[in-house]
């Protein structure tokens, strides 16, 4: 879940939302997160607010560099709360651009979230339901997450009264490689949910594969055949992800949704 300081909260409201988050004492489970706003004077009150909460992490918008990340770290660090995953946003052309040194920058970074709608506002896409035009966007997106070995987190579906056009987005995504998706609203979330797990088919041909794969190590090879075709250790590693995502996962490190 995340708690947001940013977007969704109204200029004049956000030192009285920062003082309701410092209120509170969110619970273990489920994982809460606190989306900040990016500028240093807000970033110094509202990052201690997130850290005596009791946050899981903290969500950093507009980054558009390295430095910011170290900034959030730096704050984290002063208001004692070194130890909360970071997840920078990634809404502008210099951020996708620069997004393998962003997922780089502290060792606490956990996952790239992607940010479509100010990402198409600032380069001048037109949004479309299809959304070919994140396309390029979305694959340097997940390269730059997966070199550094964490989660990345699609950008919501917007109508919020078609799960199923969520569903399908999800399972679009997945194939991509992305490992999470935000939801706007809580109808999405179980939909999210269904885009991003495997089907029992695709559950059941990916464990057939790794006996088989299994087999074909334990007689020796590192190839063999599945179903007619041959397989070897990539296709393993792929169904090793299929098996993964049947279980759930944190800050979109396997396949889950983030709920805003």
């Amino acid at each position: 879940m995340i708690l947001d300081l940013e977007d969704a909260t109204a200029p004049g409201e956000k030192d009285r939302a920062t003082e309701v988050v410092a209120s509170m004492r969110l619970p273990a489970s489920p994982l809460v997160a606190v989306r900040v706003n990016p500028d240093p004077e807000r970033l110094e009150r509202e990052l201690p607010a997130a850290v005596k909460a009791g946050a899981a992490a903290v969500i950093l918008p507009k980054v558009h560099g390295p430095w910011q990340v170290r900034r959030c770290a730096w704050f984290l660090e002063e208001a004692g709360g070194r130890g909360l995953a970071i997840l920078p946003m990634i809404e502008s052309a210099r951020a996708v651009l620069r997004a393998l040194d962003i997922a780089d920058a502290d060792k606490h970074v956990a996952s790239l979230m992607l940010g479509g709608g100010d990402l198409s506002a600032v380069v001048g896409w037109l949004r479309t339901r299809a959304g070919e035009e994140l396309a390029v966007a979305r694959a340097l997106v997940v390269l730059a997450a997966s070199a550094a070995g964490i989660g990345a987190v699609d950008t919501p579906w917007l109508d919020i009264k078609d799960a199923a056009g969520a569903r399908d987005e999800a399972r679009r995504v997945r194939d991509m490689g992305f490992t999470g998706k935000f939801a706007i609203h809580p109808s999405h979330v179980a939909a999210i949910h269904e885009g991003f797990a495997p089907s029992d088919e695709e559950l059941a041909d990916a464990r057939g594969l790794l006996e088989a794969f299994a087999a074909g190590l334990v007689a020796g090879t590192g190839v063999t055949t599945y179903k007619g075709r041959m397989i070897d250790r990539p296709d393993a590693l792929q169904a090793e992800r299929v098996v993964a995502r049947a279980g759930r996962g944190v800050w979109g490190a396997e396949p889950p949704a983030t709920s805003g």
